[in-house]
C-alpha cells in the first residue's frame, strides 16, 4: 500500500503540482495497521499467551513420541522419523510468533510500573529459551530478534546451550525481583494465573528448579541452587498449577484439544486417528500387578477386547498375526492387548489400516475427552464422537503441582538435597492422582466408585517397589517410572527425563532391532536452515547431545 500511495501522489505531482513532501510523508504509514504505539498490552499479553499455549503443543509432539507416550510412526529407524521440516511449526511459534512479540511488549512495559506485564512475559520467555535448547541444544538468542543488526539480524548464529541456560536463568530472576513490586496496573487479560504476582514467582522459582535439576548431570554448583531454591514459594499446590486450557467452541477450530480433535471427530464415530503408545498404556494400567487409579482418566477403549475389534473389521489390527520382535522382552507390550488396548509400538511406520474403530484414545486428562467405564465387558463397543466426554475442554499440564515433588525426590536421592526422596515421591503421586481424578470430575467424567482402583493399594505397591530396590540406581528407577506416569500429556518434561536418567530402564525398544542413535536432540527445522545463510544442519545420524546430558552415547534406546 506504500508504494501505490508514494506511486499515486508523485503522478499527481508531475501532473497538477498539488502533492507536497508533507502529504508523502503523511502515506507512509499503513491506516490499516496499529502502530506499536498505539497497542493495548493488555490484549497483546493475551496474545502472547494464547500463542505460548500454541508453541507447548508443538513442542510437545517430537517429545511425546520420544518419551513413548504416543508411538512414533514417523520412521522404523531415528533417522528416517524426522526430518527437517519435521519441527518448523516449533520454531515458528517460538521466534515469530512469542518471543518476537515479547520483546515487543517489554519495550512499551519495562519501567513503566507494569511490572506483573514484564515479569510475567520474562518467565514465559525463559521457558520458551530453555525449551527450545532442551529441544534443539544450540539455537539463535543474541542475534535473534534484533532487526537492527541488519543482515546479521536476519540470519542470526546459534548460542551456545550452555550460555543460553545461563541467560534464561538471569531472566527468571530478573521476572521475580519485577514480580516482588508494587504494580501500577494491573494484568488483565491473564489466562493463566489471573494477574496474581505471587503465583507468577511460584513459577519462575520452580522453573529455576527444574533447569537446576538438567544442570545436576554437568554443573558443580547445582546442588547448592537447587537446596535454595528448595526454601522458596514453588508450584506445589493445585491453585499453582501451570495449564493452557482449551475449550469446546467450534470457531476457532483449534479451540479444542488437539488431542481430542484428532481422536473425537465429528460424524458417526470410527475416525479416531493417531496412537497411543501400547508401551506407555501397559506401564500406566497394571504393570504393578494393581491397577494404576489414573488409567480410566488416561485413556479410553473403544472395544472391550481385541476379540471385538476383530470382529467389526478384520483388518483393523494386522499386527496381531506378525511376529513378536525377537529384541522385545517377555513382559514387553507388544501390538495390543486385552482387554482391548490397541495403539502402536515404537518405530512402527506402516500403513495405516482401517483401525479408527478399535483404536484406545485420549481419554479424559489432559485431552478432554471420555472417561473409560467399561468394565471389562468383551463385546463391549464405544465409538469416539465429538462432543462425548469432556468435548475437548482439556488442558496442556505445562506444570503440575506433583511435578516438583518429582524434582525434589529425585535431588534428594542423588545430591542428598534436603528431604525424603521416598516421602517426596509418594506426596507427587497422591497429588497427581488427586488432581486428575479432580479434573475429571469438573468436567462431569467419573468412575463408578465399584471401577474406581484403590489408591492405598497402589501407593503400597509403589512403596514396595522403592523399599525393594537393592540400590539408588533401582530407587532411582521407582521414582522416574512414577514421575513418568504423572506426566502424561506432558512430553517435554518426559523426554528431558528420560535422557537426563535414562529411566524408566525397561523402555519399549524400537521395532526395527538396530534403530541407529536415539534422538537426544531434534534436527534444526527447514525453515532455519533453508532460509538463514548462518545455519548449519546437524549430523542427522549423530548422537547430538544437549549440553546438559553427559550420560554415554548409547544409555538410551
Amino acid at each position: 500500500m506504500k508504494n501505490i500511495l508514494k506511486l499515486s501522489c508523485l503522478v499527481f505531482l508531475f501532473v497538477a503540482g498539488s502533492c507536497g513532501i508533507t502529504d508523502l510523508e503523511e502515506n507512509l504509514e499503513n491506516p490499516n495497521e496499529v502502530g506499536v504505539g498505539n497497542l493495548d498490552v493488555n490484549l497483546l499479553m493475551n496474545k502472547i499467551q494464547l500463542d505460548f499455549g500454541d508453541f507447548v503443543a508443538e513442542a510437545n509432539v517430537p517429545s511425546m513420541e520420544l518419551s513413548r507416550m504416543v508411538a512414533m510412526t514417523g520412521g522404523d529407524v531415528y533417522e528416517r522419523a524426522y526430518q527437517p521440516q519435521t519441527h518448523n511449526d516449533i520454531w515458528n511459534r517460538a521466534y515469530q510468533d512469542v518471543l518476537i512479540q515479547i520483546e515487543t511488549l517489554l519495550s512499551r512495559t519495562d519501567g513503566t510500573g507494569l511490572t506483573v506485564h514484564s515479569g510475567s512475559a520474562r518467565v514465559l520467555k525463559a521457558y520458551v529459551m530453555l525449551t527450545l535448547v532442551d529441544l534443539f541444544n544450540d539455537v539463535p538468542y543474541s542475534q535473534a530478534l534484533q532487526g537492527s543488526l541488519g543482515a546479521e539480524g536476519f540470519n542470526p548464529g546459534t548460542d551456545s546451550g550452555q550460555s543460553i541456560y545461563a541467560a534464561a536463568i538471569t531472566i527468571l530472576d530478573e521476572a521475580i525481583a519485577l514480580l516482588g513490586q508494587t504494580a501500577t496496573g494491573s494484568l488483565s487479560r491473564d489466562i493463566y494465573f489471573g494477574g496474581s504476582a505471587a503465583k507468577w514467582a511460584a513459577l519462575a522459582n520452580t522453573l529455576k528448579l527444574k533447569a537446576y535439576l538438567n544442570l545436576r548431570l554437568t554443573d558443580a554448583g547445582a546442588k547448592a541452587k537447587i537446596e535454595e531454591l528448595l526454601g522458596k514459594d514453588l508450584v506445589d499446590t493445585d491453585a499453582e498449577e501451570f495449564t493452557y486450557k482449551y475449550a469446546t467452541s467450534d470457531v476457532p477450530a483449534r479451540s479444542r484439544h488437539p488431542l481430542y480433535r484428532q481422536m473425537y471427530q465429528p460424524g458417526t464415530g470410527g475416525n479416531a486417528d493417531g496412537y497411543l503408545s501400547n508401551y506407555y498404556m501397559l506401564v500406566s494400567y497394571k504393570q504393578k500387578g494393581v491397577e494404576d487409579p489414573r488409567w480410566r482418566y488416561y485413556f479410553y477403549r473403544q472395544v472391550g477386547s481385541i476379540a471385538t475389534a476383530l470382529a467389526d473389521e478384520p483388518e483393523s489390527i494386522p499386527c496381531i498375526i506378525s511376529p513378536r520382535p525377537s529384541h522385545y522382552g517377555p513382559n514387553q507390550a507388544w501390538c495390543a492387548f486385552d482387554p482391548g488396548f490397541f495403539g502402536r509400538d515404537h518405530g512402527n511406520n506402516d500403513g495405516i489400516p482401517p483401525d479408527g474403530r478399535a483404536l484406545t484414545c485420549f481419554g479424559v486428562y489432559p485431552a478432554g475427552g471420555r472417561v473409560d467405564v467399561n468394565l471389562d465387558d468383551p463385546i463391549y463397543q464405544g465409538l469416539a464422537i465429538q462432543g462425548q466426554g469432556a468435548n475437548g475442554a482439556g488442558i496442556e499440564p505445562i506444570w503440575m503441582a506433583g511435578y516438583t515433588e518429582f524434582l525434589k525426590a529425585e535431588a534428594a536421592l542423588t545430591l542428598g538435597t534436603t528431604g525424603d526422596a521416598k516421602a517426596l515421591m509418594l506426596s507427587g503421586v497422591n497429588k497427581s492422582i488427586a488432581r486428575v481424578r479432580a479434573f475429571g470430575a469438573a468436567k462431569g467424567q467419573t468412575v463408578p466408585a465399584a471401577l474406581e482402583p484403590s489408591i492405598m493399594d497402589y501407593t503400597d505397591a509403589v512403596a514396595a517397589l522403592y523399599d525393594a530396590a537393592a540400590n539408588d540406581d533401582e530407587r532411582l528407577g521407582v521414582i522416574m517410572k512414577e514421575y513418568y506416569i504423572a506426566l502424561w500429556g506432558n512430553g517435554i518434561e518426559a523426554y528431558n527425563m528420560y535422557r537426563r536418567t535414562s529411566k524408566p530402564s525397561d523402555m519399549q525398544p524400537t521395532r526395527a532391532a538396530n534403530p541407529g542413535n536415539f534422538v537426544r536432540s531434534l534436527i534444526y527445522p527447514a525453515n532455519y536452515v533453508n532460509l538463514n545463510s548462518s545455519a548449519t544442519q546437524k549430523n542427522i545420524a549423530g548422537v547430538n547431545k544437549v549440553f546438559w546430558d553427559n550420560n554415554p552415547d548409547n544409555f538410551v534406546y
